[in-house]
């Protein structure tokens, strides 16, 4: 992958123990990061720090099901509980998609800071701004995450909440903190990412570094997400504007095991989902209700599912090219934002025939679609982010911005004598901080 060397790793940049994030500042061990090569091969580092992407919100989303005895022989203890919407789905005391996250942040600022602290040279300035764009998008990106787990929904002209993130804005973590509002929050990212947009270059060939593009879609992301669909159309018409790759599904091999190769034109950012047992299970199966949705020409069926003989099918085609699942953004991603807020803004025209064009490389023998209205292509555009951006960890953030606007969806697992249910707009959308952090901080704990 990256031609980065692990040496600061290997020879005391150690990483510690996810809780102490937010409690303590991991030691920095032996070396000290003081130059543009330590920034560098801090940020190539996607093995072990970068380019990992919370999972949870996944399996709580309602695309799987799991039968019972399988879910009972899940190893860890916050897989089985954050698929029931259980009050506590922390073991004890930690979660990785509050951790991991944090140290993201952590190691981002440990570059900024130290960027902030060195004398840089005119031949150095692009390098050096590179870097400082590069750290402000993985900062920006692991807010984010955390942002659609750990607070609860809110749009950009509503009601603002307290339960926001602790905002960590230099790498001298002190061991108090306050929860900063949502809206503070969101303010956090999106001056992170408008900066980043700056700093990056146009094009970045290692698709684990973050570009301009990267930039400017995880801040559309980030609008469209609250609802502010005109500022999300902006940005999507300046991407839209300067090429967006898409694959022909329709001529893809259909009996390969996974389709995607690594970093492939759909791939605008790359990031996996961290590993759990409970997706990547050949006894967990795709939800019935989102494989009725596909026709018997839409590809997407051939080309994502695959039947083990288990009872139930399986999800095969990860954007990663590999055995992980992709948490990253692409390109069919930011497509389907640009041609919902289109639909959104009243521009039936541009979203119908952006829509045909899309469809024609999904469905074998396409017809082509019309909008007759407004709802009907609200609808439709719906249907297709449903079934074309699945298991990508965009399903739990769709369930909280729909059912605020309205378009709610009850979420059910049935254990037979037992049944599990999430009603729209339930505090349960909002997962728990680890007990720990909330013990040596002044945070106030998400109800639930």
């Amino acid at each position: 992958m990256k031609n980065t060397i692990y040496l600061l790793f290997l020879i005391g940049f150690v990483l510690v123990s996810c809780q102490d994030f937010l409690s303590e500042k991991p030691s920095l061990g032996l070396v000290v990061p003081s130059n543009l090569n330590d920034f560098e091969a801090i940020l190539n580092n996607d093995h072990q720090i970068f380019n990992h992407t919370p999972a949870i919100g996944e399996i709580a989303s309602g695309d799987y099901f799991i039968p019972l005895q399988h879910w009972q022989s899940l190893r860890l203890e916050w897989e089985r509980q954050a698929y029931i919407w259980a009050e506590d789905v922390n073991q004890n005391g930690e979660l990785p998609d509050w951790s991991r996250p944090f140290e993201q942040v952590f190691y981002a600022n440990i570059v900024l800071d130290g960027l902030s602290d060195l004398e840089i040279s005119s031949s150095e300035q692009e390098r050096a701004d590179k870097l400082k764009g590069t750290a402000l998008f993985f900062r920006a990106f692991a807010y984010h995450q955390l942002l659609e787990l750990f607070t609860p929904y809110t749009r950009f002209d509503g009601e603002d909440s307290d339960f926001g993130l602790p905002l960590r804005r230099s790498s001298n973590v002190t061991p108090n903190s306050d929860r900063a509002k949502v809206s503070e929050v969101k303010a956090f990212i999106k001056s992170d990412l408008s900066s980043a947009v700056e700093l990056l270059p146009e094009i970045e060939p290692l698709k684990t570094l973050p570009s301009k593009q990267s930039a400017r879609a995880l801040l559309m992301r980030v609008h469209f997400m609250e609802g502010n669909y005109n500022a999300a159309l902006e940005l999507g018409q300046v991407i839209h504007a300067n090429g967006l790759s898409l694959i022909d599904y329709t001529q893809l091999p259909l009996t390969t095991a996974n389709p995607f190769g690594i970093f492939n034109d759909e791939v605008i950012f790359h990031s996996q989902l961290m590993l759990y047992e409970f997706y990547s299970s050949p006894l967990t199966f795709v939800d019935l209700n989102l494989l009725s949705l596909y026709g018997d020409n839409d590809t997407r069926k051939e080309v994502f599912f695959i039947d083990r003989g288990n009872g139930g099918l399986n999800f095969k085609a990860f954007h990663t090219g590999r055995q992980f699942w992709f948490g990253g953004i692409g390109t069919n991603e930011v497509l389907l934002m640009y041609i919902e807020c289109l639909i959104r803004s009243g521009d039936l025209n541009t979203a119908e025939e952006l829509m045909n064009s899309f469809l024609e490389l999904r469905i074998r023998d396409f017809d082509g679609i019309s909008f007759t209205g407004q709802q009907q292509a609200l609808e439709l555009v719906l249907s297709e982010r449903r079934k074309e951006l699945l298991f990508r960890g965009l399903r739990w953030m769709d369930l909280k911005r729909l059912n605020y606007e309205g378009l709610e969806t009850t979420l059910v697992r049935d254990f037979g004598e037992i049944t599990h249910t999430l009603s729209p707009n339930s505090q349960s959308y909002v997962f728990q901080i680890p007990p720990h952090e909330i013990d040596r901080s002044d945070m106030i704990q998400n109800p639930r």
